[in-house]
């Protein structure tokens, strides 16, 4: 288990729903099964790949609690809903399953409500009630809609949908707003998942943060120049810290890229677990080292530990006004805490759908 001077944040936790009960589209089945194929592609080929039955499920909070909290060294998790309607009915990631888990552990359950800011006033409404009844501290967009054979793109630099959503999200008080920006769900143009629309928000709302989602998986250099140009453009490496698990190289030249653009202080370590297990690639992280080559040929810095603590969760917390001490010490006393303290190991991966106990 890892030092317990070092926090960890998930920045993506996803309860998803892949069955065909939740389908709302003749699509549904085959992102349902590629979403098990990418699972197989950056889980490692042991006790933490799942079956296609395993996977291909509801999954329950109850689940993701365990595999976070007694199966990984996970402190704290960001919940991200998902807006994907036109392919499942409740959005692929229904956000009162992550309410459910906030409320059983207010302090290490944050949520990401998702907007779909082609619904105009319907959103604005929306986002208010998530801040209001719900406690919802960020957002969580996609960059396209699939509709009647049509490719609708959803721009945050659009003056109709896109600016108004941001200034509503600032006077209510959200700081964050996080971008799916990577694999292309369905038949939408891929050109819309680009990074195009962020540079004139985030030029135009520097008090807005913005979250790349699956940031160096597609459009590395992109996301790099945004890093290097705003400070309030951040990195969410959900599925791209995966490929340090089966796909190394590419890892370093993706993390060497963001690093020499200067992003040690915003890029976020995310498992988007229950797309993969989280602990396997916490322990690949603090194991990996920048590949010699790589670091006299492209001049990429060192991947100490100094940037493994802040990619693992001191960038995240930081990101969302959190101090790093204060919140040791809180999660400390609760039941997880006061329940770790007297554990020396995990519980194996998995284990609420497969059975077992202490590895």
């Amino acid at each position: 288990m890892i030092d317990n001077d070092v926090v960890v944040v998930d920045a993506v936790a996803h309860a998803y729903n892949w069955t065909e009960e939740n389908s709302a589209s003749e699509w549904s089945a085959a992102f349902s099964a590629a979403g098990y194929g990418l699972h197989c592609l950056v889980s490692p080929d042991n006790e933490y790949r799942l079956s296609e039955d395993e996977f291909i499920a509801d999954w329950h909070p109850d689940t993701l609690e365990q595999v976070f909290f007694e199966e990984s060294d996970v402190d704290v998790i960001a919940y991200h809903s998902t807006p994907l309607h036109d392919y499942y009915k409740d959005g692929l990631v229904a956000l009162d399953k992550g309410v459910r888990m906030r409320e059983r552990h207010p302090n290490r359950v944050v949520l990401y409500g998702q907007i779909n800011p082609l619904e105009g006033s319907k959103a604005i409404d929306l986002m208010e009630d998530y801040v209001g009844e719900m406690g919802v501290t960020a957002l969580k967009l996609y960059p396209a809609r699939y509709h009647r054979g049509r490719t609708l793109p959803e721009r945050l630099d659009d003056p109709k949908s896109g600016i108004p959503l941001v200034e509503r999200a600032l006077e209510l008080g959200i700081r964050s707003i996080a971008v799916h920006k990577a694999i292309p769900f369905g038949p939408t143009r891929s050109s819309h998942y680009r990074t195009d629309d962020v540079d004139e928000v985030a030029a135009m709302f520097p008090e807005m943060n913005f979250e790349i989602v699956h940031g160096g998986f597609a459009f590395t250099e992109e996301a790099a120049f945004l890093l290097g140009r705003f400070p309030n453009v951040w990195v969410n490496l959900e599925v791209t810290n995966s490929l340090i698990i089966n796909n190394p190289r590419r890892f370093a030249e993706v993390i060497g890229t963001f690093l020499y653009w200067g992003g040690a202080d915003r890029l976020m370590f995310a498992s988007g677990c229950s797309f993969v297990h989280p602990q396997p690639i916490i322990d690949a992280l603090l194991e990996f080292e920048m590949p010699e080559d790589l670091r006299t040929g492209y001049g990429y810095p060192e991947f100490t530990q100094e940037i493994k603590h802040k990619i693992l969760g001191e960038n995240w917390c930081r990101l969302h006004g959190l101090d790093v001490a204060e919140l040791k010490e809180k999660l400390k006393n609760d039941p997880v805490g006061q329940k770790r303290a007297t554990e020396s190991e995990h519980v194996k991966p998995w284990s609420a759908i497969r059975g077992g106990g202490q590895q």
